[in-house]
Parts: structure tokens; sequence; C-alpha cells
């Protein structure tokens, strides 16, 4: 019985995303720490950072330059693209880490949409701030 409500509950959409958390790397897209998201925004002046957390995860402070999209909004290739108008655009998708499991989801819909230049911060806001890295609200 317990079998049972656990799977309805993930068919469902209300168990966890990923069981053992979120994948450190995705097929198709670059893993990057803080550094490299540093050095991402330093290099493209077109760079797309989606943040893929909760509104209040987001007012209460988020990488500069970020727009929210959360990972269940992107139920179509159309709603990444009023985001990320080009396919040949760098794009950054993030959560709060591997715990959250909203930016790897986000990040594998942009590359299955067939985005090519995907970028994922597996370790997300979780290792931003304890780098003491800056935050804007």
């Amino acid at each position: 019985m317990r079998n049972l409500l656990f799977a309805s509950f993930l068919l469902l959409g209300i168990g966890p995303a990923f069981a053992d958390g979120a994948p450190t790397e995705i097929k198709g897209a670059t893993t990057v720490n803080a550094d490299g998201v540093i050095a991402l925004v330093q290099k493209h002046d077109n760079l797309v950072i989606l943040d893929n957390r909760s509104v209040a995860d987001y007012d209460a402070g988020h990488i500069e330059g970020a727009v929210r999209l959360i990972d269940t909004d992107i139920t179509s290739e159309a709603v990444l693209a009023e985001r990320v108008k080009s396919k040949d655009t760098p794009v950054l998708f993030y959560c709060n880490g591997l715990k959250c499991g909203r930016a790897a989801k986000a990040t594998m819909k942009a590359v299955e949409f067939g985005y090519g230049k995907v970028h994922y911060y597996a370790l997300g806001l979780e290792e931003w701030k304890q780098r003491g890295l800056p935050l804007v609200r």
C-alpha cells in the first residue's frame, strides 16, 4: 500500500523531483560553479540568466541580471523562447542547489528543445551564498 501511495505522489508530481537530489551534470549542458558563472557574465554580454526558484526565493535575493522562470512554467519551447530568443544565445539555469532540482529540470528542457549554449549551475544559490557573493533584491 505504501508503494502504491508513493507511486501516486510521483505520478501527480508532488513527490521529489530527483530521489537522490539533482544531478551534478546534464548531457548537452555545461556544468559550472560560481567562478564559472562569473566568467560567463564577463564573457557574454548576451547571457540570459534564468532563476528557476519560487517567487519568494527570488524576491529574497537572486544573482544580478537573473530573471525568474520556474521549471514548471516551461511547458513548451515557445515559453522558453520568450526569455531566450535564439537557440545560440548562452543561457544559464540555477536554483537553490542540488537539493532543489528545478534548474536541472529546466536545463534538461532547454537541451531537449535544441538550445546549444546551455549552462547548468548545479550548486546554485547554496554555493553562491556560501562564497559570500552578492545578491540583488
